[in-house]
């Protein structure tokens, strides 16, 4: 397969930002060890966006040509667009063997999915008499579905339906990416984990010392607290350093530092803080 991209992410101009959020998403997973890929599997990080719904030119035209799969982002503002459809109706016409993935981004599929994904077919129902009727039914795509009622949600689901978009482009089982994720996250978790068990143990002991040293001068509630927001800070700089290679890792990481950063100005403490970073005397 001659492509330039492995993805090419379709939305209407109003979920583009959710468009690129999932690009970034996937462009910074890295597949588990042992995952043993095709010779002509693509690249799924190679990924190009398509948000603004212009008419199907040579220029929109050479960029599907070049794309080894489509993703389209549905929601209501998708069903009826023409653009959208003109571009799905000419990737299947000229590459009916790539795949094209829906990802429902808000609303129900019947309000959301173009007509190019819902199928009408006939099926067969026995009735209690034991008399067979035929129906029509519709047959709605099976997609990835990024809906959410939270942020902390929407993340969560962000990085499920990642994965599952990977195994589908690269042609693995979901299922079994989705373990093998799920077992390196654990990994990764224990680590940072285990990590903040020995800062913390570190802590300690220098707050024991320190109590002994001053415990007679008055100030040790202050040393303590100008000490607490040190280690705070160096922590926020070196976890993210020492993790810089898993991906997994580093979105709890970054979590846990906004969250201390937040508790430490609730306390009135971020003053001491800047005063930490800039090298300052309390």
């Amino acid at each position: 397969m001659n492509v330039t991209y492995g993805i090419c992410i379709l939305s209407v101009p109003q979920d583009a930002d959710t468009a690129a959020k999932l690009a970034d998403s996937i462009r910074r997973y890295r597949l588990p060890r042992g995952v043993r890929l095709s010779p002509d599997a693509l690249d799924y990080r190679s990924i190009v966006l398509d948000c603004r719904e212009e008419p199907v030119d040579d220029s929109v035209r050479s960029r599907l040509d070049g794309c080894g799969c489509l993703v389209l982002l549905c929601s209501p503002g998708t069903k009826n667009s023409r653009p959208i459809l003109d571009r799905l109706n000419y990737f299947k016409a000229h590459y009916p063997e790539r795949d094209i993935t829906a990802v429902l981004v808000e609303a129900e599929p019947v309000d959301s999915f173009p007509d190019f994904f819902v199928e009408k077919k006939m099926v067969s129902h026995m009735l209690p008499d034991m008399t067979v009727v035929e129906r029509e039914e519709t047959i709605e795509p099976i997609a990835a579905d990024l809906r959410a009622d939270t942020k902390s949600r929407w993340r969560e689901v962000l990085r499920y339906e990642t994965v599952r978009i990977v195994a589908s482009v690269l042609g693995l089982h979901p299922d079994e990416l989705e373990q093998r994720h799920r077992a390196r996250r654990k990994r990764a978790v224990a680590a940072v984990l285990t990590l903040i068990g020995v800062v913390s143990l570190s802590a300690a002991g220098v707050f024991l010392r320190l109590g002994i040293i001053a415990k007679n001068e008055g100030d040790v509630a202050r040393e303590q607290t100008r000490l607490s927001v040190d280690i705070a800070r160096r922590t926020m700089e070196e976890l993210p350093a020492s993790f810089a290679g898993e991906t997994e890792a580093l979105e709890y990481i970054d979590e846990a530092i906004a969250n201390a950063k937040s508790a430490l100005a609730e306390l009135g403490l971020d003053s001491l803080l800047d005063e930490s970073e800039n090298g300052g005397a309390p």
